[in-house]
């Protein structure tokens, strides 16, 4: 139905200020829904995607917070709702509904994005009622508990069924190796891939293969092809096959997700691939040069193909990117570690990302309120410890080869067996050969590489056999062990790849003797659970205080999913530009110290409270008066300041190299995440007081105001790189956005981040160089 742009003005009093080509650009990406009375416009669970404007009649807004079915509020003709959608794209936590019958203007959220940065008046407007509902929601204790704990109710709020995509689109995804090119095309209108194949052998002159499967059945025929590229346009002469074929015309095909084995350092997430990423990408081949080629290569050919496309590279290594430097870092001479690219990257990130999203989704809790182990089994097997939603170690390191037994991999070995071997006559090439080819469950069985052989024979008694499925067992063991120390306790451990899910044996194995740790196997659950397709199955046994987990692994979907969101926070050159334009202050947060009055007053007196004795750059805290000492394991710093008002749980923030000082390893966190972090003893000059958890490392952050947040294009949580110009100008990763009504425009680095940065006399200016993450899809 075509929206009469005269109406539409009279009834959107916020849209007030549009230019005639601006309101064209929003009319155009608008659409006009009728509801009848009682209709649920927006549902409670729904992530929502678009701005909506009440064009005729009236809406309901019902929350069922404690329980109880409310209204709390009613929405008229030329109100909006869903402007949240741009300031946090948080899933709703009420329903929105008809009351009689109604008319909605629905508009795209990234239209209207782009539009505010064009027009302040309406940023202006627009963010004026989102503080106000901000505020509202604040206000009222149990809205906000219940907003908190409607994570639930979201069906898809990892964007893994691709509810992001408004507008249906088709994402190839495609994995070219030396020998092999598989490849899956999804439409994002449908759950499942519409069709997915591998053109394996390659490079060989038998046994070649091509294997495809669409929703009529699974082909499978020869081939002649000897080249990537003849691969790659078998490939796509399939899928527009006019009898077997899914598609009309490859420019259907709006993006391709590249699985890219090695990023270096330089990738945090999904990126969209220019000639920068694509240089990245060469500068890591030395450390994956059976594969990045390849991925290049493909990169190359199919960009080519097709021009028109957004191409994205998604990096196995980029999850562990946030894996802190003593997890990284390898005991080797100073020059090694400074002047080489010898460090650990890890693998299988992909992979460990998605399985911990599908735990969270199961378990109901999101994924950075949980403590994850993830055992990826497969013929190359990795175990990650995640710490909400953040990797922060994984067994594999610079190169596949080290952590678990592997299919014909060695895993960790004493680096003197390879001198030896070397001083002994062994070249370079044959220990190679020896390490990834001939060892592992190979090696140690003398039978194959594969778990579903070796355990065969070992149920007929091979005692090779049986020896390989122990070791195996007892490295995963190990590595459960000391991520339990590294996570200091944890909540989850996921089973995935393919022996992951499809041996219970294993799963047995591995769980046996982990008791007084808290992990309990349903042993029934366990034996007839082999999961398939994109379900995840609970397996813990009722007395079990960790919850046991198999989820299948599915990098095609994870790669389609991230490079979906790798095309909502692209920022074109011309926006990066404009950002560029608005500097955002840089100041040094020092040391110090947050208390409830409980802490307070046991630490200066009864009856006592905070003297303020200068504001900080937010409004409403201060640095107080008074003072504490931190007593650490190993030591003490002296003078560390309360900042004010008083909070719910006592909090320390500290710089790394005060770790060092006071004995205790902070994990890095949000502020008011303190949930596992180690206590400490806060001295006053009326006493002592013990807190149990609350010294962390506090991770870069921006303060922002709804109206900031609108006028650079980004919402509560997103994680950006910011460009920092000073005497050293450096960029920093992994910034978190932190959005609120009372918050000015602010980046937070620590005393050891400012003299790395030479911080002389803040603030200095930061500018925004792009978004590497986003909560909410």
């Amino acid at each position: 139905m075509a929206i009469d742009i005269e109406q539409f003005l009279k009834s959107v009093k916020v849209f007030a200020d549009l230019t005639d080509e601006e309101l064209k650009e929003l009319v155009t990406n608008s659409e006009l829904v009728t509801y009848y009375d009682g209709d649920i416009i927006k549902r409670s669970g729904e992530i929502s995607r678009f701005l909506m404007v009440i064009y005729e009649g009236k809406v309901d807004i019902i929350s069922y917070k404690e329980g109880i079915k409310k209204r709390i509020a009613t929405i008229e003709t030329g109100d909006i709702v869903g402007e949240m959608s741009i300031c946090t794209g948080e899933p709703n936590f009420v329903d929105v509904v008809s009351v009689g019958k109604c008319k909605v203007v629905k508009i795209k959220r990234e239209v209207c994005t782009g539009l505010l940065l064009k027009n302040p008046k309406t940023m202006a407007k627009i963010a004026q009622t989102i503080t106000k509902r901000l505020v509202y929601r604040e206000m009222d204790e149990a809205l906000a508990k219940y907003r908190r704990e409607s994570f639930g109710k979201v069906e898809d709020p990892y964007d893994l069924d691709f509810s992001s995509a408004v507008d249906p689109i088709k994402i190839l995804v495609v994995n070219c190796r030396i020998t092999s090119v598989r490849y899956t095309l999804f439409d994002t209108s449908k759950k499942e891939p519409i069709i997915g194949g591998i053109v394996d052998k390659i490079n060989s002159d038998t046994g070649k293969y091509y294997k495809f499967q669409t929703n009529e059945g699974v082909y499978e025929r020869p081939h002649t092809v000897k080249t990537l590229r003849d691969a790659i346009r078998l490939t796509i002469v399939t899928m527009i096959d006019p009898e077997l074929g899914v598609i009309k015309d490859i420019k259907e095909i709006r993006a391709v997700g590249h699985r890219v084995v090695h990023g270096g350092d330089k990738f945090y997430s999904s990126s969209v691939i220019n000639p920068e990423v694509l240089v990245s990408i060469r500068e890591a081949s030395p450390m994956a040069p059976m594969h990045n080629p390849y991925n290049i290569e493909g990169i190359e050919l199919l960009m080519s193909l097709l021009p028109d496309a957004t191409h994205v590279a998604v990096c196995d290594t980029a999850f562990h990117k946030t894996m802190p430097q003593h997890a990284y870092q390898y005991a080797l001479s100073s020059n090694l570690n400074k002047q080489s690219h010898i460090r650990r990257y890890g693998f299988h990130g992909t992979n460990h990302s998605y399985v911990a999203l599908m735990a969270a989704m199961l378990l109901k809790k999101p994924v950075d309120k949980l403590k994850i182990i993830s055992c990826h089994l497969g013929h190359g097997a990795s175990m990650c410890a995640i710490d909400h939603g953040r990797s922060i170690d994984i067994s594999m390191g610079m190169t596949p080869l080290e952590g678990l037994v592997m299919g014909s991999r060695c895993g960790d070995v004493d680096p003197g067996i390879l001198i030896y071997l070397a001083s002994i006559g062994y070249t370079a090439t044959e220990i190679s050969r020896i390490l990834n080819e001939e060892s592992g469950i190979k090696g140690l069985s003398g039978i194959s590489g594969y778990m579903k052989d070796v355990y065969e024979e070992a149920e007929k008694g091979n005692t090779d056999a049986e020896n390989a499925i122990k070791i195996f067992c007892y490295k995963i063991k190990k590595y459960i062990g000391s991520y339990i120390a590294v996570l200091g306790g944890f909540d989850v451990l996921i089973f995935t790849g393919g022996i992951g899910v499809n041996s219970p044996g294993i799963r047995t194995r591995v769980c046996q003797g982990l008791e007084h740790f808290g992990i309990a196997i349903n042993d029934e659950l366990n034996k007839h659970t082999i999961p398939t397709g994109n379900n995840a199955v609970d397996i813990t046994n009722l007395n079990s205080k960790i919850r046991i987990i198999v989820v299948p692994p599915n990098e095609t979907r994870m790669i389609a999913r991230e490079t979906l969101s790798a095309m909502g926070r692209f920022r074109s050159k011309e926006e990066i530009e404009e950002y560029r334009k608005k500097p955002i202050p840089v100041n040094i947060s020092a040391h110090h110290v947050h208390v409830n009055k409980e802490a307070f007053e046991v630490l200066f007196g009864k009856g006592k409270t905070l003297n303020p004795r200068s504001p900080l750059s937010q409004p409403g805290q201060y640095a107080s008066e008074e003072t504490v000492n931190l007593i650490g394991p190993k030591g003490r710093i002296d003078k560390v300041r309360i900042l004010g008002p008083f909070r719910k749980e006592c909090q320390v923030e500290i710089s790394r190299t005060e770790e060092f000082k006071l004995g205790i390893d902070a994990p890095k966190r949000d502020s008011g995440d303190i949930d596992g972090t180690p206590g400490i003893i806060l001295e006053g000059p009326n006493g002592q007081y013990k807190i149990e958890k609350g010294v962390i490392f506090a991770r870069r952050h921006i303060h922002m105001s709804p109206s900031d947040a609108l006028s650079y294009g980004l919402r509560d949580r997103d994680v950006v790189t910011i460009r920092i110009v000073s005497d050293r100008s450096l960029t920093f990763d992994d910034v978190l956005i932190r959005v609120h009504p009372d918050f000015l425009l602010d980046m937070h680095v620590d005393t050891d981040e400012a003299n790395a940065a030479l911080i002389v006399n803040p603030p200095a200016l930061g500018y925004l160089e792009g978004i590497q993450s986003r909560q909410y899809t």
